[in-house]
């Protein structure tokens, strides 16, 4: 399981995402040996995080999505027409890599989850997590927060109502854009899917460790598994 940390300002101060204690910074053979025990035709799908900084020789994650914080990787302010996908479900694998600035020309893996759930609305999302989780990803008390807290019980109504949630405290990095996180709405009236990370796969890295043997690009890729794990590359 993935613990919470938080930087010595507390959450109301908070640059970056802190990385868990937890399932943090495997090295290839680790991680390989532990996702061959798993479907491995699942699908990938794996991205550029633009939001990741090179500090001090670590990888810092300075957005709000994916957010590792109280204990489980949500995916819920990032990556709005990726998560309409008809694949985008429960068994799933999602995984961010660093930009070249950030990798120094190469793509850093960031973090790596399998879905284990998936919410159709931050109402729905809210009242599935603990309160404890609900802490540390609130938006309106969390400068990164992902998970918008619906006023009362009529949000359940009109959950797509970014009228019907708190507003995000005044310095979140989504606080000119946060209205798209509830109300985005793709072709074909299909809103995205809130992604939750099953806990037992689901992993983070502050370090260089593990590239891709190719660039990512802009948007996101496809893959299954297996073939994934065949382009991973450890950096001595």
């Amino acid at each position: 399981m993935l613990c919470t940390c938080t930087c010595s300002g507390g959450r109301d101060t908070l640059r970056y995402q802190p990385i868990p204690k937890k399932n943090c910074n495997y090295n290839l053979d680790s991680i390989i040996t532990l996702l061959n025990t798993t479907d491995l035709s699942a699908p990938v799908y794996y991205y550029v995080m633009k939001t990741v900084r090179r500090d001090n020789d670590t990888l810092r994650h300075f957005g709000s999505g994916p957010n590792w914080q109280g204990g489980i990787i949500t995916l819920c302010t990032c990556k709005h027409l990726m998560r309409t996908y008809p694949d985008i479900k429960q068994g799933t694998w999602i995984a961010g890599f660093s930009n070249f600035r950030a990798g120094e020309g190469k793509n850093f893996l960031m973090y790596l989850m399998r879905i284990g759930q998936t919410y159709e609305s931050h109402y729905d999302l809210w009242h599935s997590l603990p309160e404890k989780v609900r802490k540390e990803k609130t938006a309106d008390k969390n400068p990164l927060g992902d998970v918008y807290r619906p006023l009362d019980r009529e949000t359940q109504k009109s959950p797509f109502d970014p009228a019907m949630y708190l507003k995000p405290c005044r310095n979140h990095s989504h606080k000119r854009s946060w209205r798209k996180d509830i109300e985005y709405i793709a072709r074909g009236d299909i809103h995205p899917l809130l992604l939750v990370g099953d806990l037992k796969y689901s992993f983070v890295w502050d370090q260089y460790i593990i590239t891709l043997d190719r660039s990512i690009g802009r948007g996101q890729r496809r893959s299954h598994l297996k073939e994934f794990l065949g382009r991973l590359q450890e950096i001595a």
